[in-house]
């Protein structure tokens, strides 16, 4: 499991992100890693806010950067590889995605609408990411 902003800094040293994108991004990657790898990427809560899935802590640590964002981080090394094919994945299907088809998106899929129901700030368990996306995301086993 890697540290949730060492998968930050992998995804803006690889493409232009603002904060909303980011947390999408990171949100994916998460859901990615639990159905391919049945692993998290990272330990940190994710939280049903009113624009989508957001990690506070990246929140709040970076809410005040420039956008486009760039995260420093020590070494690609410092990241499970499985983590950055999970990374690399989101990447490539949303990456060309802006933060608003993003949060759209994340608001018509079920982990974000059932956490938020159940109020604002809601945590989206990785329990909860793993059994919707596990339907909708399909791996080739040969990859």
């Amino acid at each position: 499991m890697a540290n949730v902003f060492d998968i930050a800094a992998y995804i803006t040293n690889y493409i232009e992100v603002d904060q909303l994108k980011l947390q999408k991004l990171l949100f994916y990657t998460q859901a990615v890693s639990l159905v391919r790898f049945n692993k998290p990427a990272f330990s940190s809560a994710i939280e049903a806010w009113d624009y989508g899935p957001v990690i506070p802590e990246v929140y709040t640590k970076i809410r005040r950067y420039k956008t486009p964002l760039k995260i420093k981080y020590a070494t690609k090394e410092s990241i499970d590889a499985c983590i950055i094919e999970a990374a690399d994945m989101v990447i490539k299907y949303y990456g060309e995605m802006d933060g608003i088809e993003l949060m759209q998106l994340t608001h018509s899929e079920q982990p974000w609408r059932n956490a938020y129901k159940k109020g604002r700030n809601t945590e989206i368990t990785n329990r909860a990411i793993k059994a919707y996306y596990k339907t909708i995301f399909i791996f080739d086993e040969n990859e």
